[in-house]
């Protein structure tokens, strides 16, 4: 368990039983993950019954937690939605901490050995209802929408250069991440160029927002061994069109015969400018993600900013860049 001031393990106790009638047998720390400010619990009660308590400070985005819980009372059983208090709240405060209560699934989430067919078939039903649903503006309030602007990232990528340019390399992990960004300079520089163009476009023309993921790869879709599965962390969902949401599932470009999520989710017709803007956009994103991780984030240690180098490396080296 977590030591930190406010979340020890009377506290989330305590919680438990008040706001959810939930008496808690054990507790145990999942993941501190990257973010010093989130922890996630495995939590089983008394009667046997395993639950995932997530904790976080900091910045809180409502729409995560109220719009799975919509998608979930609306019958999209993949959805996976937080559970209400007594007085059917979807999360509640303990000092500086947020908490949020989900049943826990059982069940596999890792990249190998990855989804079949029949997975991802049913993948692409539910999302299909999710692209569907109606969105009442009382659920919806405060839901980001796209906007297709690249402000954030290029201000990311200027202040990873200016630091890159006083470069003194202290470390195997910046001279890792100096050696291969200078190499592929120019490469992220015309990507940065290309979504620039595609956005000039899009802001015009760009179809009807739907509710999307937003970050719809097999990290957050959990597979049950009795063939279901469930799509957790919504923390990036958005009002966006639905290419948002295709970027991992498969070859879209592949109509004979569609890829498995297409089978399921159906006949679509594709804005290919929106596709390919926002599998760009996923590359800016975790480059700048990786090199911030191994330039400016002190409270991380030497493994994790090697680590966060090598998936740079690999994010470059690795990038068929012709078919984005």
């Amino acid at each position: 368990m977590s030591k930190e001031p406010g979340l020890s393990d009377e506290s989330l106790r305590h919680c438990l039983e008040e706001q959810y009638a939930l008496n808690a047998a054990t507790f145990e720390l999942l993941s501190g993950g990257l973010d010093v400010n989130a922890r996630v619990y495995r939590v089983v009660s008394e009667q046997g019954d395993a639950y995932l308590l997530k904790a976080k400070q900091g910045p809180f985005y409502e729409p995560a937690y109220r719009v799975p819980r919509y998608l979930r009372d609306q019958g999209i059983t993949s959805v996976v939605a937080p559970l209400p208090t007594r007085e059917q709240a979807l999360w509640v405060t303990v000092d500086r901490w947020t908490l949020v209560l989900y049943p826990f699934i059982d069940g596999d989430s890792s990249w190998n050995p990855g989804m079949d067919d029949t997975y991802w078939r049913s993948l692409g039903a539910a999302f299909k209802q999710i692209h569907q649903i109606n969105q009442p503006a009382e659920v919806f309030q405060g839901v980001r929408k796209e906007a297709f602007e690249l402000a954030e990232y290029r201000r990311g990528v200027r202040t990873i250069e200016a630091r890159l340019a006083q470069f003194v390399g202290d470390s195997a992990s910046e001279q890792s991440l100096y050696r291969n960004w200078m190499a592929y300079q120019a490469t992220i520089h015309a990507v940065m160029d290309s979504m620039e163009k595609l956005a000039d476009h899009l802001r015009q023309q760009a179809g009807p927002l739907v509710i999307c993921h937003a970050d719809l790869h097999t990290a957050n879709i959990i597979r049950t061994s009795d063939g279901e599965v469930f799509i957790i962390d919504w923390d990036d969902i958005m009002l966006a069109p639905r290419e948002r949401d295709f970027i991992f599932v498969g070859d879209a470009q592949a109509a004979d015969p569609p890829a498995p999520f297409f089978q399921g989710y159906g006949e679509v017709a594709f804005d290919w400018r929106a596709l390919k803007y926002y599998r760009l956009e996923r590359v800016i994103q975790d480059l700048i993600e990786d090199a911030s991780q191994v330039l400016f984030r002190a409270d991380l240690d030497d493994e994790t900013k090697i680590g966060a180098a090598r998936l740079l490396e690999a994010n470059l080296l690795e990038r068929d860049w012709e078919r984005l």
